[in-house]
């Protein structure tokens, strides 16, 4: 494969794009993933307590490896919650909880926002490429023009390429952790409110 027919073809804008990429790629299927098992095992958990809430064990379920399951168990432990106070313990614990995954998805939010810049970016440079091109030579060379305008164009399109499909999953994510916050609320409303039952 030769590199350098590529690098002449994409420009160094294309090749961060190409980096971006990847590391959107890794993200993207790194949360999908894990937002999946996290989900899967938390609500299978929830579904044997449903059955038998004399299962809680709010000490072993927080040093459980699933971060929903911990939140869920250490948001249960107190006896007494107040409504107001018991929001407010969920949303410390699912941010504590949660700061991984908080990561990965402002970097996914970042990438979205950088990739049309960095196509813009390989734009400006394409057609800064095509101009002196035009101002060096008496006539053009139709190559030259048609390799500058290539590389206007292609940064772009990746650019846009990339911050479609990355907008998309990280609105998807964000509606699934919003999901996953709204059922902790529930069910650890629902498991704290009868302390007597347990």
């Amino acid at each position: 494969m030769d590199y350098q027919r590529i690098y002449d073809y994409i420009g160094a804008s294309g090749v961060a794009l190409v980096a971006v990429a990847a590391i959107a790629t890794y993200l993207c299927v790194k949360n999908a993933v894990y937002l999946t098992w996290i989900g899967w095992a938390f609500h299978r958990h929830i579904a044997g307590l449903v059955r038998d809430s004399a299962r809680l064990d709010a000490e072993a379920g927080a040093r459980a490896g699933n971060p929903l399951i911990r939140i869920f168990s250490e948001a249960v432990r107190p006896a007494r919650w107040g409504a107001n106070d018991l929001r407010a313990e969920l949303a410390f614990l699912f941010h504590k909880h949660f700061r991984k995954v908080n990561r990965a998805m402002t970097l996914l939010r970042l990438i979205s926002v950088i990739s049309p810049l960095l196509g813009l970016l390989g734009t400006v440079l394409g057609i800064s490429k095509v101009f002196r091109v035009i101002a060096s030579q008496t006539v053009a060379n139709p190559a030259l023009l048609a390799n500058g305008i290539w590389e206007a164009l292609i940064t772009t399109i990746i650019g846009l390429t990339i911050t479609v499909p990355v907008l998309c999953l990280y609105y998807f994510f964000r509606m699934q952790i919003h999901g996953f916050q709204v059922e902790l609320m529930e069910y650890a409303g629902r498991f704290s409110a009868a302390p007597e039952s347990r």
